[in-house]
């Protein structure tokens, strides 16, 4: 790996993060290969086989609303100096109000390196220690949990390509479809005061969430029972966001 690839990273990331995510994006792929090899060597039967298309929507559903709470923590919890999560995962959700199409000059690796990193745990766990080929059960988790990891790994590149004026004619298909984030629905969520439609697999979730205020009846939530979790950030987050000069 050279130099300039290395110091190549999005803005405030550490060329040490950066390698990390080199190796993130690296032990995603081997864990999704050792899994998905235990899942091809336990399948139980060509009836199960037919699970498959339900798994994967199930799994394509839960990443999309995994990623509008994650979204929705980092956007309103800690800060960028929040030790080990601040500079590399918290900082990039806040910049990326200030700038919304800095993601479209993201690389592949500030991309989708973050998720990866999250996943690896994940995916390691469930090698280790699930009987995906020895048991019905292990078999249908293991499957539904490689689905998810592939959807959550997908997530940023989703969202990168609806801050595009003009993706590839096939991801502009697939966002007109609805299968995944669109600009025009994203867009929402960068509108002011920015605390709504934070799911950004498809945006499936957004409406129903935004009906039904979660998010906003999380945040008072949390903030009432965590220690920590100043109301008055929250203020300043804000404040700060309405000064941006681009907008969403």
């Amino acid at each position: 790996m050279s130099q300039s690839s290395v110091s190549k990273s999005r803005s405030g990331t550490s060329p040490g993060h950066r390698v990390l995510e080199y190796l993130g994006i690296a032990a995603f792929f081997l864990l999704a290969a050792l899994i998905g090899a235990e899942i091809y060597r336990g399948v139980p039967g060509t009836a199960y086989l037919l699970a498959l298309p339900l798994l994967a929507v199930a799994a394509y559903l839960v990443a999309d609303l995994l990623s509008g709470f994650v979204h929705f923590l980092l956007d309103n919890f800690g800060s960028a100096k929040t030790p080990v999560f601040g500079p590399n995962f918290i900082k990039p959700f806040r910049d990326h109000h200030t700038d919304p199409t800095g993601i479209v000059r993201h690389d592949f690796v500030d991309t989708n390196g973050n998720n990866s990193l999250v996943s690896v745990p994940f995916m390691l766990v469930v090698w280790l220690a699930v009987p995906v080929s020895t048991t019905v059960w292990g078999f249908l988790f293991g499957t539904f949990f490689l689905l998810l990891a592939g959807a959550v790994f997908l997530t940023n590149q989703f969202h990168k390509w609806a801050h595009m004026d003009e993706p590839p004619a096939w991801v502009a298909r697939l966002q007109d479809w609805g299968v995944i984030l669109s600009k025009r629905h994203h867009d929402i969520h960068h509108e002011s005061p920015y605390d709504t439609y934070y799911c950004i697999t498809v945006g499936v979730w957004n409406p129903l969430l935004d009906r039904t205020r979660f998010f906003e009846r999380a945040e008072r939530l949390l903030r009432r029972t965590v220690p920590g979790t100043d109301p008055r950030l929250r203020v300043e987050r804000e404040g700060s966001l309405n000064e941006r000069s681009t907008p969403g």
